[in-house]
């Protein structure tokens, strides 16, 4: 299995990679830098992506734009999402559900190593 981080911030993913190595997982994590990237990512890679990190904000397509895009899509709609962002109002997270309803987490920014540790441990064992 293998995580897909999508962030704009090339340091947010750095960040994210090593705590996620921390956590005890070691295969391979890919990348992305905006949801564009990531459908790109998601199309040579979809069997293989077990969870899926994505922040809101991006250039290009936004993070909730490509969150949207992949629940329309049957074979991609299973995968988990956990939204990584600044985005942190109820509204916010209610629209993220919405848009995705197997919504698995969401981790608003700043956020401690614990915290995102805890919301992707169950999907990384």
């Amino acid at each position: 299995m293998k995580i897909l981080i999508v962030d704009d911030s090339g340091v947010q993913r750095k960040m994210i990679m090593k705590i996620i190595q921390e956590a005890g997982f070691s295969q391979p994590v890919l990348e992305a830098s905006n949801g564009q990237e990531a459908v790109q990512v998601l199309g040579t890679n979809f069997q293989d992506i077990g969870l899926i990190l994505c922040d809101w904000n991006m250039p290009v397509m936004s993070g909730i734009d490509f969150v949207e895009g992949v629940g329309k899509v049957p074979q991609l709609s299973k995968i988990p999402i956990v939204m990584v962002t600044t985005e942190g109002t109820e509204s916010r997270i209610k629209e993220a559900r919405s848009k995705y309803p197997t919504l698995v987490g969401y981790v608003t920014k700043p956020f401690t190593a614990d915290q995102l540790r805890n919301t992707i441990s169950p999907f990384i064992k």
